[in-house]
């Protein structure tokens, strides 16, 4: 029983901790409806007999009468509530209590600023900066020679034997 009760505690614990700020502007939210056990009073109708003076000589002078009385009883019942739910917007997915945009190609030479949108390194382009760019650090002048920052770089053609 403690150990049940101990780790219901550190469950919401986690939940408080690890949660989602909905002021973040990645944080979407939706409400979310639960059902919760409630215990409830209503007024239970029951039958109440009582006796009165009358001219029945066979039962005393005493007459049965009844009469529908209510007392309070109780039962179990559902209640709907609803809760507001953080979760991350489309295109962003959760890790821990940030949402992480999503990038559906690697961004090879950068980093995924918002769905599907990458921020390139200097001297990459294209969609996912795989492409090199010319005149930022350097272009290639031909098939052998690289021509970067104050450097010049040959490159030999692969020589095949037959």
């Amino acid at each position: 029983m403690a150990l049940s009760v101990m780790g219901l505690i550190v469950c919401c614990l986690l939940q408080t901790i690890l949660s989602l700020n909905p002021e973040d502007p990645n944080v979407c939210s939706h409400w979310e409806s639960y059902a919760v056990t409630v215990q409830e009073s209503y007024a239970h109708p029951f039958d109440q007999i009582y006796y009165t003076r009358c001219t029945d000589i066979l039962n005393w002078f005493k007459c049965t009468r009844h009469r529908i009385s209510y007392k309070t009883a109780y039962r179990r019942g559902l209640r709907t509530m609803y809760r507001r739910r953080s979760q991350c917007c489309p295109g962003y997915y959760e890790n821990g209590d940030f949402c992480i945009p999503l990038c559906t190609e690697e961004c090879v030479h950068g980093r995924c600023v918002s769905p599907d949108t990458c921020h390139c390194e200097p001297g990459w382009g294209g969609p996912d900066c795989s492409s090199g760019k010319s005149g930022v650090f350097g272009a290639w002048l031909g098939p052998w020679l690289w021509l970067g920052g104050s450097r010049a770089v040959c490159r030999l053609p692969s020589l095949s034997r037959a």
